[in-house]
């Protein structure tokens, strides 16, 4: 018998192929995946990084001299483009993210339909690829109530549609929108009209650009059918829904249609849209809201809208795809 140690050469030839065919597998079958992986990523990182930059970031400008965040009004120096409110213009950073300004909005719309070259590269929605600048694909959006909310006539979508069978990455975030100013009332310390303590008296100046809007809270309920019954402008009684609407916000819930048949109570809040139109002269306007047990205190000066004006901020969604 031969007893030396041999191999087969069909053995060896079925080894040879596996190894072959592993080999091919290692270097081949991870390259159909990486690169969609990579894209995917890069995509990912491009919407996560815009969102931060709308919403925590509120900008900046600068030139030879200066360097302030209200691009917005600089929009010519912009440096950085970013929506988040800020109180103060020499700091970079905001005490207030998530918090967006309606000028820097509305300015951040016009630059986009200005010049979308420059819009792209300030905002970084751009990735280099071996020394050529190529440009994402995006779409940027806000909305309330499940619609694109309107400012000064602008529609706040920037950005072209999605194709069919592109790879796309969308970040979603809540913030809240300044839509606007209101003022704010104390219902235990506004002025009553004078003979009617169920009459509260307050002083517009115009011509106003924007509505009107009114928040009264703490009620001084006086009876059990508490109720606001309408109201009056220089002495003509006001329509609802054409020239004003209102809504009501129980403790600890959200506003709501203002349904009469539900007596007030002293922690709801009541607030009083009025259309801008009613406002448009150079003078003053004495608005009075009419209330069923509802007790506002004397007083011989008018509560003056002016004095208790705030921005007003409301929820939205912002929505940043890129592909």
């Amino acid at each position: 018998m031969d007893d030396r140690g041999q191999i087969a050469m069909d053995f060896l030839l079925g080894v040879s192929l596996v190894l072959i065919a592993i080999g091919f597998t290692v270097q081949f079958v991870p390259g159909i995946f990486i690169s969609g992986f990579a894209g995917e990523e890069k995509l990912g990182y491009a919407a996560y990084r815009t969102s931060c930059i709308l919403t925590e970031d509120p900008g900046w400008w600068s030139n030879s001299t200066s360097s302030r965040t209200d691009w917005e009004a600089h929009s010519s120096n912009v440096q950085r483009i970013g929506l988040a409110a800020d109180d103060d213009v020499n700091s970079r950073l905001t005490e207030t993210p998530n918090m967006l300004s309606k000028e820097k909005l509305i300015k951040f719309k016009q630059l986009s339909e200005l010049n979308e070259t420059e819009f792209i590269r300030k905002l970084g929605l751009f990735d280099s690829v071996k020394g050529t600048q190529m440009n994402y694909g995006y779409n940027i959006s806000f909305l309330m109530d499940g619609k694109p909310v309107v400012m000064d006539n602008h529609t706040m979508v920037i950005g072209s549609s999605l194709l069919p069978g592109q790879n796309m990455a969308k970040m979603t975030r809540i913030v809240l929108l300044e839509t606007g100013n209101i003022s704010v009332f104390d219902g235990r310390s506004m002025s009553s009209y004078a003979g009617n303590e169920n009459m509260a008296n307050i002083r517009i100046i115009g011509p106003v650009t924007e509505n009107v809007t009114i928040q009264i809270t703490n009620f001084n309920i006086s009876g059990s059918n508490a109720a606001f019954i309408n109201a009056s402008l220089n002495g003509s009684v006001l329509l609802p829904s054409s020239n004003y609407t209102v809504q009501t916000r129980p403790l600890y819930r959200n506003f709501g249609s203002y349904i009469n048949s539900s007596p007030l109570v002293n922690n709801d809040s009541l607030r009083i849209d009025l259309n801008s139109s009613l406002f448009f002269s150079n003078t003053s306007y004495q608005l009075r809201l009419n209330f069923n047990d509802v007790f506002f205190p004397q007083g011989s000066i008018s509560s003056s809208y002016e004095d208790n004006i705030e921005k007003r901020y409301e929820p939205a969604l912002l929505i940043v795809e890129v592909w």
